[in-house]
């Protein structure tokens, strides 16, 4: 018991509590709030606003070129070197917003010209041009304060912005309609931005721009190869929208498909919370490598066990919960949402954890071979499995894809971690 009591006390010192706690209040916020608006909105116009924001949610995936990954992993790396932190930021942060005046182009281009199967989706596209902008410089704020440890900070810098966004979402939505949305985005970013900036004091841009040396090269290499692979990962998700609204382009339908997917996607917040946390250490200690094989088992045992239970109460309970939050028009979404529900434990347990301890080891191109695997997989899996049996195929086809990636990922994890320890050395694992 006292050992125990030592544990959550170090988890409560160095501000585990307060992210789990923070991402915890957003989920609910998130899935309350998202329960109100789909009785605010109608189907039709959730489903307008589901297509728009899924093609938004692929340009973005390209947003500064992954440099938020790079600017994690090397500034975790020269932990306690201040100056070093701010020269890799400013230079990082400057590149990044360069980067998204492409996205930028992208949005406004597909926005006026690109055909597109529900035209009513054409001005929220229009609308979400300038986004790439503030998000990215939102993102690079809470880098900075997970970079150095500040989680408590982190966890407020969340919690205010999910705030924020419900509150102007769902008041604007009585008048702008799906609009209020892309209204609410804005609007939480920009003044999450400027809480990080005049409250916590975050400062980005240096007017020194001294640079980074050698490591501009690493840095830039992290970024690209990151970006590869979190955007082939995040395209599992965003392809199952994008080739129902091919196929089947009814806004019931998208709609159906999005609800089905809020719970088991909210829940994601706890593998993201938990490796929030965990990534600065890992990153910081990826040559010691009893101390990761130690930390990894523990944390899949007790940790695979709550999604266990998380996932059975789901499916068991799925109509239930499908009925009394989405109402009963949405109760075609009960199939995929169970198959969804499955999906969590398998993702949340073994892939997410595997592939972000994959880049503390530096074992970037394996991340990228299992990217391009999973990607290949998931065009194959929903060419054919929507075709066959429709939502409920994108969603079989989404299980597929982070099952086979989980596998890959977790075994090539647990032979890394079972080389021999070699702190003396500085050789990095590339992989």
């Amino acid at each position: 018991m006292n050992n125990i009591m030592s544990k959550v006390k170090t988890l409560l010192k160095t501000g585990f509590f307060h992210i789990f706690g923070a991402s915890a209040i957003n989920k609910v916020l998130a899935f309350l709030c998202n329960i109100v608006l789909l009785h605010i909105i109608s189907k039709p116009e959730y489903g307008v606003f589901t297509y728009a924001w899924n093609i938004y949610s692929i340009v973005i995936l390209f947003s500064g070129m992954g440099i938020t990954s790079g600017i994690l992993q090397l500034c975790s790396e020269h932990a306690g070197d201040e100056e070093y932190q701010k020269r890799a930021t400013d230079y990082g942060t400057r590149f990044g917003l360069r980067v998204n005046l492409l996205l930028f182009a992208i949005l406004l281009g597909i926005g006026l010209f690109a055909p597109l199967k529900i035209e009513k989706s054409r001005m929220i596209l229009i609308a979400t041009c300038l986004m790439p902008f503030v998000q990215l410089y939102f993102e690079l704020i809470n880098i900075n304060l997970r970079v150095k440890k500040l989680n408590s900070r982190f966890a407020k810098m969340q919690l205010s912005n999910t705030v924020i966004f419900y509150a102007v979402s769902l008041s604007s939505a009585f008048i702008l309609r799906e609009m209020g949305l892309v209204v609410g985005h804005y609007v939480s970013w920009i003044a999450s931005i400027i809480i990080g900036v005049f409250v916590f004091k975050v400062s980005l841009l240096s007017s020194k721009r001294e640079s980074i040396g050698s490591d501009k090269g690493a840095l830039l290499k992290i970024s690209l190869i990151s970006m590869t692979n979190n955007s082939l990962s995040h395209l599992l998700y965003l392809l199952d929208v994008f080739v129902l609204g091919i196929v089947d382009p009814q806004e019931t339908i998208l709609a159906s498909y999005k609800a089905a997917t809020l719970i088991p996607t909210a829940l994601t917040f706890i593998p993201a919370s938990l490796m929030t946390y965990i990534y600065p250490y890992f990153a910081q200690h990826r040559l010691d490598k009893k101390w990761c094989r130690k930390y990894y088992r523990m944390t899949v045992l007790g940790f695979g066990a709550f999604n266990m239970l998380v996932s059975g109460v789901l499916v068991i309970l799925a109509p239930f919960i499908v009925k009394y939050t989405y109402g009963a028009q949405y109760l075609d979404c009960v199939p995929v949402f169970r198959i969804l529900s499955v999906n969590y434990f398998i993702a949340a347990t073994f892939r997410t954890l595997s592939s972000n301890l994959l880049v503390t080891q530096r074992a970037l191109k394996f991340n990228l071979f299992v990217a391009i695997v999973s990607s290949v997989v998931n065009l194959i899996a929903d060419y054919f499995f929507i075709q066959w049996w429709g939502s409920v195929g994108a969603a079989f086809a989404t299980v597929l894809v982070v099952l086979v990636s989980s596998i890959l990922s977790t075994t090539y994890l647990i032979i890394l971690l079972n080389k021999k320890d070699d702190k003396s050395k500085e050789t990095e694992v590339r992989s």
